[in-house]
């Protein structure tokens, strides 16, 4: 999967990107967010799929985050095994401005 590792939002946008599914496997992405924490908010969520579910497997997971206010975040995410075993990681900076260009 290929995610930016710079993204730029104003108050209010939304940034939507999918990301992989292996929680049949033991798998679940944990997200860390530092810097200016409260400019946006960031949660990894499943899509299933429409019509007939195939019954196994993991359904496709998506990276929702949203800008709150202005000001500067780091997003890491690592899919992380229940024995700590990390499968992927990634790491993004997001900037978020005010729509006003204040």
């Amino acid at each position: 999967m290929a995610l930016p590792s710079e993204l730029d939002l104003v108050v209010g946008a939304q940034f939507r990107a999918p990301i992989t599914g292996a929680g049949s496997q033991g798998y679940r992405w944990l997200v860390t967010v530092t810097g200016d924490e409260d400019a946006v908010e960031v949660r990894t969520v499943g899509v299933p799929p429409s019509g007939e579910s195939p019954g196994r497997g993991s359904f496709p997971r998506e990276l929702q985050i949203d800008a709150r206010r202005p000001g500067s975040a780091i997003v890491e995410l690592a899919l992380t095994h229940a024995g700590g075993r990390v499968r992927e990681q990634h790491r993004l900076v997001v900037q978020v401005a005010d729509p006003s260009g204040r």
